[in-house]
Parts: structure tokens; sequence; C-alpha cells
């Protein structure tokens, strides 16, 4: 089972993970290195959409500030309503990167 998320997706929408956080219905956008993650959720925060950042010791109870550290796969989570547009700012970065 792999949690490598491709972005291109069409039918990827239907069969995203989805979860309330709060009383928002948020959906799994991707899982990848924390370095990637980060950055991604930096340009999505900018854009003025919540990301929600989930490591591997989330179900465990262990805040996020103690895991600061942690550089493996985390998830990040954005509200379902944001999805759509989330996936799009993802990909016009992705395509202005040299290949």
């Amino acid at each position: 089972m792999s949690d490598h998320h491709d972005l291109g997706g069409e039918d990827q929408h239907q069969h995203t993970p989805r979860r309330l956080i709060g009383e928002i219905p948020y959906e799994l956008l991707l899982s990848a290195p924390r370095v990637i993650a980060e950055g991604i959720r930096a340009r999505l925060e900018q854009s003025r959409i919540p990301v929600y950042l989930e490591t591997p010791f989330t179900s465990f109870g262990l805040p996020e500030a103690y895991m600061g550290t942690y550089t493996g796969d985390v998830s990040l989570w954005v509200p379902q309503a944001l999805h759509e547009e989330a996936v799009l700012i993802m990909e016009r970065d992705h395509q202005g990167e040299p290949s």
C-alpha cells in the first residue's frame, strides 16, 4: 500500500481520504517528506488555504510541537472546499519549476 499521491489524477478526488478537523471536513492533499511538505504548506498558506500537517505520531497524541524535528513523510490536509484550489496551486507551482 503506497501513500504516494499523483497530483494529476482526475478521479483521485473521489477516493481521497477525508476527515473532520474541528467541525470542518478536510481532505488529504498529499504525503511527502517533511522538507517538501513544509514548502507546499507555506505556499498554500500564502494563498490563504489553511493546512493541517500530520506526522505519523499525531495519532499517538503527540503534539506537532514535540515532533518538529521529524523529517520523514508527513501528511498535509486542507479543507475539502479548498482541495481543488490547493491542487491547482501545487500544479501551477510544479509546472514553473525547471525539470
